[in-house]
């Protein structure tokens, strides 16, 4: 349904790990498991209702109204994370379905009118204030590689004695302290 290749399947798994704080943080090793396991992902197929599936796994992320965490296998339900792997890798099922239920984004494309304007108004200030300050980091970074690359230029101009292009770089380095 929403990815068909292994290459979607897997960009999918780490897309939801990145984006969403799960309800039971735990079942990212399901996730994780999965997303490494080549013939097990090829037997994966997202969907958004389990109800009549006798293999299946649902992952919630905060913010839903869903169950946190259900996996069945042969329609036997298994809560330990550590049982799930051990049923993944013991007794693969030959195609596993798989909700990962998540708030959608309000720009989502995929997502439904109806279900982007309800999710809208729910903001989470957890993740924004992580997004600002993974942005305020690579910024932050960004400049200091700058600011090493000119300080090696300066280097090279002082051995070379090339007082043009060592002004220019100076102002330059004074220009980026300044900011």
């Amino acid at each position: 349904m929403l990815a068909n290749s292994l290459a979607e399947k897997r960009e999918l798994i780490v897309w939801f790990l990145r984006t969403n704080r799960l309800k039971k943080p735990e079942a990212a090793q399901v996730l994780e498991f999965i997303k490494g396991d080549k013939t097990l992902l090829s037997r994966v197929q997202f969907t958004h209702n389990l109800s009549d599936k006798k293999d299946a796994v649902l992952i919630s992320a905060v913010y839903t109204n869903t169950f946190p965490f259900d996996f069945r296998r042969n329609n036997v339900s298994y809560g330990s994370v550590d049982e799930v792997i051990y049923q993944l890798k013991q007794n693969p099922p030959t195609k596993l379905y798989m909700w990962l239920s998540y708030a959608s984004p309000p720009n989502c494309l995929l997502c439904t009118q109806t279900n982007r304007r309800r999710v809208a108004t729910k903001r989470n200030p957890a993740a924004i204030a992580h997004r600002m300050l993974v942005d305020a980091v690579r910024t932050v970074n960004k400049k200091e590689a700058r600011r090493k690359a000119l300080l090696l230029k300066i280097d090279e101009c002082l051995d070379e004695k090339n007082s043009l292009e060592f002004k220019k770089l100076t102002e330059e380095l004074h220009r980026l302290s300044s900011e």
